[in-house]
């Protein structure tokens, strides 16, 4: 692989003063971190469906970014159209990019299936999906996907084209069935999307902002159990000591605070 190559970490909508944070957080890690792989996040903070995306910001970002790089793959954490509604122009653009995603989340990507029909194990979820809109982003046929398969791995393993131990992922069911984490070894660097909340509230009487990991949206969460199971998965990655959660604050959660919230709740 080029020292110039790319992996686009999601493919949300309405780049915001927020998703500009985090694009500058991570780059910052990757300057000093070597290797070959290089690895950016391209998240919507807020809610859209996808017949609200406004694409235009995404890609063009990705085309100032990118100019001077190569975009080999698309790696999608799950199918919610906040984090990939803009994956579809992105790919008419990029026709060569690959998208992996876990096999688990298939059937929603590419399948047809809504996560609105899904029986959730909290009565907000259960109460909420009735009145979604739909929250699928369809991408691509499925043979034309690299499927992420078991409970974690490289995606190396299944890109022959990319170097090991540099990109691994975790399967995180909890806030839809497939969702995945990415590990990104040089930097120490978990992608943690929507597995927790980067929670950030003012202390009382002052003026100071407090950040800190907290529970992941009821509202869009269909097991809040198994996204807690999840969350503990994460803190078992020995080396890892920064995580990132993809909505609300996006400053990066340390391994010791985010081990701190999981073993609280």
């Amino acid at each position: 692989m080029s020292p110039k190559s790319w992996i686009l970490i999601d493919a949300g909508t309405d780049v915001t003063a927020n998703q500009e944070a985090i694009l500058q957080g991570i780059k910052s890690k990757l300057s000093s971190a070597g290797g070959s792989l290089k690895l950016i996040l391209c998240e919507s903070p807020q809610f859209v469906s996808e017949t609200m995306c406004s694409q235009e910001s995404l890609l063009q970002t990705c085309q100032e970014w990118l100019a001077k790089h190569h975009l080999v793959c698309a790696a999608v954490t799950h199918g919610h159209a906040d984090h990939v509604g803009a994956l579809p122009k992105l790919l008419d653009a990029y026709p060569d990019v690959k998208v992996a995603y876990h096999k688990n989340e298939e059937p929603f990507i590419s399948g047809g299936a809504q996560y609105t029909d899904l029986e959730g194990d909290t009565w907000v979820f259960n109460l909420a999906r009735k009145a979604l809109p739909p929250l699928n982003t369809t991408l691509i046929s499925s043979n034309e996907a690299i499927k992420l398969d078991g409970s974690s791995g490289d995606v190396a393993e299944y890109a022959k084209w990319m170097s090991k131990d540099i990109l691994l992922y975790h399967a995180v069911p909890g806030h839809t069935p497939g969702m995945v984490a990415f590990y990104h070894k040089p930097t120490k660097s978990v992608v943690a999307a929507d597995s927790f909340m980067q929670i950030s509230a003012w202390f009382p009487f002052s003026n100071a902002m407090k950040i800190g990991p907290g529970i992941p949206l009821r509202l869009g969460t269909q097991s809040l159990s198994r996204a807690k199971e999840s969350q503990q998965k994460l803190t078992r990655i020995s080396d890892a000591t920064t995580y990132f959660a993809s909505h609300d604050s996006l400053v990066g959660a340390s391994a010791e605070s985010f081990k701190k919230f999981v073993s609280s709740w």
